[in-house]
């Protein structure tokens, strides 16, 4: 006679439920995530470093620099807290528009003026 070691069964189903994907409607589509970067490489000019910008934007430096190189995309979270950094509307970082070339988009100030 052989007896076996029988381990008790799982509580529940024993798997976790399939992850879904998410949809596109939550996700920036590339336009947007291209002008996301530009803003955030505009925003590091102004406030000098990258550590000093996601002091102000409230979050980790190397999330905005993985954002700001393509390595992660962004979210519409971020272009919220990045557009309130930059003391501009969401919509003005998201969409395209006629931009006047003589001022800077995100601070208004006058290019070439020192």
């Amino acid at each position: 006679m052989r007896l076996r070691l029988v381990h008790p069964a799982p509580q529940g189903q024993g798997t976790d439920p399939p992850r879904g994907r998410k949809s596109d409607l939550l996700s920036l589509t590339d336009d947007q995530n291209d002008r996301l970067r530009a803003a955030i490489k505009h925003l590091r000019g102004a406030y000098g470093t990258y550590a000093c910008l996601a002091t102000v934007v409230g979050v980790r430096k190397g999330l905005l620099v993985n954002v700001a190189t393509g390595v992660h995309r962004g979210s519409h979270a971020l272009a919220f807290h990045v557009a309130r950094a930059g003391g501009v509307s969401v919509e003005q970082i998201l969409t395209p528009g006629v931009a006047d070339a003589s001022r800077c988009a995100l601070c208004g100030r006058k290019r070439g003026a020192s």
